[in-house]
């Protein structure tokens, strides 16, 4: 007798009614793209909530601070290692569990499809003072009770309450209030507003005011128009800058490209790699970037780690690399106003003990952690310290190893000296020398790109010699971000011109990377570099953001501006 077939295979604990993901976050009025992750808890308050890290730093008003123990994130009197938080990706973003942090001071949360909305009672503004002598940009808002806060192209918006005589000496002090319901509206002609939060009396504390007496009381213009109009883009302009917004249909999908193109050969303007050259570790406003480098016109550039905020791939300035190239990936490189040379790059270095055995080195000046040698120099910065746990090093001038050095004095960290080399060995990889022996370090690049003097690096590569090249497996890329939807950042150029590019959706959906190639096909490109994109995705003209990929201006580690020389 045959015994029945068995049962179906029972559902898996795990269902999906137990986790929601969305793809917008609002609160009050004011509503942003941004990816979220609900998971559930008891009744209708979350057990963990994941909001993107550049979400809450540049949205939200959390803070990233540097102390001895460490980076760290600060909201509202509560404080935390960013090494003791976990992480987790979001698209293409690092995420972290915010729950603990709004139940921490009451905000209520609810999901309504796709959307994430926050919500807090509005407290009272108790008093407003200003900062004296370095301070003196400075206002601080003392607060009945905590209260939301979030940036947006105009300025900032308090979730507070205020009464006229408050409004009147905000005005006083460089700000232009406007009340909304159960909020207020806070922009400056100083420029962007930095602000950051406190508790005990609780506290808004916001830098960057100007004090003025005149506000203008004109319709705002966009700001990429208000940009285009400035005196110095307006001689830039009949100087051979082009700078336009165009409309490009991709298949269904209608996109807006955001354009800043040079004529090739022109010298009034140059491109260069906008990067930080003391060290790399960090992340900064575009802005940050671009006005040191007198940039008119700029755009983000390669990718980088959120959580440790180092370079993941090659940039090259003036000679120096700053960040050598991983995973073989797309890069552009060039020397003068000629034209740009496209191509994927890795470089192969090793060093050879004794005139004996070579090793190989895999990375040059990266924070692309693996087993095995890396080698960092004094364009990483001053100081080197450990990126993982099992490291040890030994440091090479003037063709010999001088020094060694242990897992606690690299966590300790140490000197980079000019013109020396420390080469780094992780996960129990052996050392290639010891002190005293004398050592040779070669290094080639695999492509002619990396012997240009400025080089900047991306991936994939879509576009060469007006082919479509676009091979992101091959290029080290994962299938979630090769068929993502996201804006993107994209430097590439024509027979006649060098362009720097961002691109959107029209209509709330954004382009894949191949939808992103057969756009920049019909513009006419023959050579394209995807840069880094998502919320990383910047354009600023005259030193104004006029597009973001997030809707607020994101920390970025480098950038590419074109410069006055």
């Amino acid at each position: 007798m045959s015994l029945p077939p068995p049962p179906p295979a029972p559902v898996a604990e795990v269902r999906q009614a137990d986790q929601s993901i969305g793809s917008r976050v609002r609160v009050g009025e004011i509503s942003q793209k941004s990816a979220w992750l609900w998971i559930a808890g008891k009744g209708n308050s979350p057990n963990q909530l994941w909001l993107p890290l550049d979400v809450l730093t540049g949205r939200l008003g959390f803070r990233r601070t540097t102390t001895a123990a460490g980076e760290q994130l600060e909201w509202f009197g509560r404080d935390q290692l960013l090494s003791d938080l976990e992480t987790r990706t979001l698209k293409d973003e690092v995420a972290v569990d915010a729950w603990p942090w709004f139940r921490a001071i009451g905000v209520s949360v609810q999901r309504r499809e796709t959307t994430l909305e926050l919500s807090l009672a509005s407290p009272r503004i108790v008093s407003i003072r200003q900062g004296r002598g370095s301070t003196a940009g400075r206002v601080v808002l003392d607060l009945s009770a905590p209260a939301l806060i979030q940036r947006d192209q105009q300025g900032l918006v308090l979730g507070v309450k205020s009464n006229r005589s408050q409004n009147n000496l905000l005005r006083r002090l460089g700000l232009s209030p406007q009340t909304l319901q159960e909020a207020l509206r806070l922009t400056s002609r100083g420029g962007d507003l930095d602000f950051f939060t406190l508790k005990a009396p609780w506290r808004i504390v916001m830098d960057g005011t100007q004090r003025r007496s005149v506000i203008s009381g004109r319709a705002r213009t966009s700001p990429f128009r208000a940009a285009r109009f400035t005196p110095e883009i307006q001689q830039a302009i009949r100087e051979g800058l082009i700078l336009d917004i165009r409309p490009v249909q991709v298949g269904v999908k209608p996109l807006r490209v955001y354009r800043a193109g040079w004529p090739l050969g022109n010298e009034s303007l140059l491109l260069r790699p906008l990067a930080p050259v003391r060290a790399q570790t960090g992340l900064r406003f575009l802005n940050q970037l671009a006005q040191p480098a007198n940039a008119l016109a700029a755009i983000n550039g390669g990718f980088f780690n959120r959580v440790r905020q180092l370079p993941l791939g090659a940039v090259r300035l003036d000679g120096v690399w700053l960040s050598g190239p991983i995973l073989n990936r797309g890069a552009v490189g060039w020397d003068g106003p000629g034209p740009l040379l496209f191509d994927r790059l890795r470089l192969d270095q090793e060093i050879r003990v004794n005139g004996g055995r070579r090793w190989g080195l895999g990375f040059l000046n990266s924070g692309y952690v693996q087993r095995g040698l890396s080698r960092y120099t004094r364009a990483w910065g001053p100081i080197y310290r450990s990126l993982s746990g099992e490291e040890q090093a030994i440091l090479i001038r003037d063709g010999r190893v001088t020094d060694q050095f242990s897992r606690t004095e690299l966590a300790r960290g140490v000197p980079l000296p000019q013109g020396a080399s420390l080469v780094v060995a992780r996960a129990s990889a052996p050392l290639p020398a010891r002190p005293g022996d004398e050592v040779v370090i070669r290094l080639r690049a695999s492509s002619p790109v990396g012997e240009r003097h400025q080089v900047m690096a991306g991936g994939p590569l879509l576009l060469k010699k007006g082919q479509v090249v676009l091979r992101g497996r091959q290029e080290g890329f994962s299938p979630g971000f090769l068929g993502q939807a996201a804006p993107r950042t994209v430097v590439a150029q024509d027979s006649k011109h060098r362009w720097m590019l961002t691109l959107e959706g029209q209509s709330g959906s954004d382009p894949t990377l191949l939808e992103t190639t057969l756009a920049l096909q019909q513009l006419g490109l023959s050579d394209a570099l995807n840069l880094d994109g998502g919320s990383s995705t910047t354009m600023l003209i005259a030193n104004r953001t006029v597009m973001t990929g997030r809707g607020v201006p994101p920390r970025i580690q480098n950038g590419l501006g074109l410069i006055k020389p």
